[in-house]
């Protein structure tokens, strides 16, 4: 039960003042009382609170956050547990030097691209500051003192 302040430094309790006062009309155009209770002439209780409430969630499904959607996509099932700390994964030195192996012999060179059409026996001059478009600045080789 959490204590409400006034301005000036006195508790007030507002469960007791719903207690005692909850049948008495809110002041203000809606025609509720102090629960929220819908009120016609002479105080009586139309409909209650909680059935208006009701009747609001279920003809607009979309407002409730009780719904099973998540603007995150679905969620999985079930969670997988990470491998236990106490049960690190151990390799052999044998099984090392295979899964090394069959790594290295499924690499294959990589192709480097013919540069500006950079001759393949000619040193570059020097090297030029060049800005790409996303703002990155690449050093390319110029070979012509023209280039520079």
């Amino acid at each position: 039960m959490s204590q409400y302040k006034s301005n000036k430094g006195k508790i007030v309790d507002f469960q007791s003042l719903l207690a005692q006062y909850g049948d008495q009309p809110a002041v203000g155009n809606m025609n509720v009382n102090a629960r929220g209770d819908l009120i016609g002439k002479g105080g009586e209780v139309i409909q209650k609170a909680e059935d208006r409430a009701r009747a609001y969630y279920k003809d607009n499904p979309k407002s409730s956050t009780a719904s099973k959607s998540s603007i995150k996509g679905p969620m999985p099932d079930e969670i997988k547990q990470p491998q236990s700390a106490m049960e690190p994964k151990v390799k052999t030195a044998e099984a090392m030097k295979t899964e090394q192996a069959q790594t290295t012999a499924t690499q294959q060179p990589i192709a480097e691209p013919d540069e500006f059409g950079a001759p393949d026996d000619l040193e570059p001059l020097g090297y030029k500051e060049v800005e790409l478009p996303n703002g990155d600045i690449q050093m390319v080789p110029y070979y012509n003192e023209d280039d520079a």
